[in-house]
């Protein structure tokens, strides 16, 4: 009889921990970032203009298809055409709409549209992502803490 072991490969508690920590800090500070560029941008973008949607852009994955607007607006008799940098699966403009977007007075190709909520849910997603790892990393400290007191009989 031939008996074959095979040993399956985990991480360590103190890896894990440590990974998770690494992982919770960069998703933690991203949707911070995130939040500071929204912020930013509602500051900045003062002056309220219809545009019109000129476009939609696509951008194809294996998983699926997001779209951006690409918006078309005239300010101080000149003609902008944007688009914005944030892509959803989920639009809620569609082409020769007309919507009410915010620009940079002093840029106007810098705007902010209160239509485009898809960088809220990607804050979002990365604010439950750090919170998923902060727990896992406590659950884990406290399991080693455990083991560490059955080890010394208390």
């Amino acid at each position: 009889m031939n008996i074959q072991i095979t040993k399956t490969t985990t991480l360590s508690r103190p890896k894990t921990i440590v990974l998770m920590i690494i992982i919770m800090i960069a998703t933690f500070c991203g949707g911070i970032m995130f939040m500071k560029h929204d912020s930013k941008l509602k500051k900045e973008c003062t002056y309220q203009v219809t545009a019109t949607v000129t476009d939609i852009k696509e951008s194809s994955s294996s998983d699926s298809d997001t779209y951006t607007p690409v918006y078309t607006f005239e300010y101080e008799g000149k003609e902008y055409t944007v688009s914005s940098n944030v892509y959803s699966s989920n639009l809620k403009v569609q082409r020769g709409e007309d919507v009410q977007i915010y620009i940079n007075p002093s840029n106007p190709n810098t705007f902010y549209s209160p239509k485009d909520a898809s960088g809220k849910v990607f804050e979002i997603v990365l604010f439950i992502i750090s919170g998923v790892c902060l727990l896992i990393a406590a659950l884990n400290i406290k399991a080693v803490i455990c083991e560490k007191k059955d080890n010394l009989g208390y």
